[in-house]
C-alpha cells in the first residue's frame, strides 16, 4: 500500500467545502491521478459533489482519447470548464465569509 501524500492529507484535513475547491483547483494533476481512489472517499465522505464531479472530469481527460490535433473533444473541455468554475464560485464564496 502507498502512503498518501502530504499533499493529499491537506484534502483530508479540510474544514470546509471552500478549503476543498481550492486544494482541488490548485493541485497538480498528476496527485489527482495517482491518489484518485483516497481523493474519491475523502470527497464523497465529506459529501461534496462539486468536488467528485471535479475529480470525475479530469480524470476522463487525463486518461481519454484526444482529437487528432492533442486536444480533447469539445464535450470534456465544457464539461472541466464548467466543473471548475463550480469550483471557483465555491472557494470565491468561502473567501467572503
Amino acid at each position: 500500500m502507498t502512503t498518501l501524500l502530504p499533499i493529499v492529507e491537506e484534502l483530508l484535513d479540510a474544514p470546509d467545502d471552500a478549503t476543498r475547491a481550492r486544494w482541488l483547483l490548485n493541485v497538480p494533476l498528476d496527485v489527482l491521478l495517482r491518489d484518485q481512489m483516497p481523493i474519491r472517499v475523502a470527497l464523497q465522505r465529506s459529501g461534496f459533489q462539486p468536488g467528485l464531479t471535479c475529480l470525475a472530469t479530469e480524470i476522463a481527460a487525463l486518461c481519454g482519447i484526444r482529437c487528432d490535433d492533442g486536444g480533447h473533444p469539445i464535450t470534456m473541455r465544457v464539461s472541466r470548464e464548467y466543473a471548475r468554475l463550480q469550483l471557483v464560485e465555491i472557494a470565491r464564496k468561502g473567501a467572503l465569509k
